[in-house]
């Protein structure tokens, strides 16, 4: 029964790895809690969101903060770059290859359309957590090409 050892230590092998992505998964959203908690103790933020995605080779950080008021907006971007990002990259062991930053002050938030006024683009409601993703244009309701037919296919992909 060699064949069936074989097919054991197979599935081992194979849950090992997994446990090691789902470890790193598992670091990586505490890493990024982390840094939404460190924000939003600021006094100065009104609300603050972090995600962090990658591999160890091509590690991405999002950020967004949304400042009080329009004064607090340069000490914050101060604190995030210099303190911030640099104890979150000693925690994970890894510099981040990309960092996404998005600051904003609190009811101009004007950095992208609300997810449910965007028609058929997938890629634009989760800008935070996919910085590399193309986005794809599409046809939205109520667009009827001149010519009778079905909607236009307008994707760049």
């Amino acid at each position: 029964m060699p064949e069936h050892k074989m097919k054991e230590q197979l599935a081992v092998s194979a849950d090992k790895k997994n446990a090691g992505n789902n470890a790193w998964a598992a670091r990586m959203r505490d890493i990024a809690f982390f840094g939404t908690q460190q924000c939003e103790l600021q006094s100065t933020v009104h609300s603050a969101f972090c995600t962090i995605q990658g591999t160890p080779e091509k590690l991405v950080v999002n950020l967004a903060c949304t400042a009080k008021s329009e004064e607090h907006v340069t000490a914050l971007m101060q604190y995030v770059n210099d303190h911030l990002l640099p104890q979150m990259e000693q925690s994970l062991g890894i510099q981040f290859e990309v960092r996404n930053l998005q600051f904003a002050v609190a009811g101009r938030e004007n950095l992208l359309p609300q997810p449910e006024r965007l028609h058929g683009s997938g890629h634009c409601a989760g800008w935070l957590d996919d910085p590399f993703a193309t986005p794809a244009l599409t046809a939205t309701e109520g667009f009827r090409p001149e010519t009778g037919g079905t909607h236009a296919d307008l994707s760049m992909a």
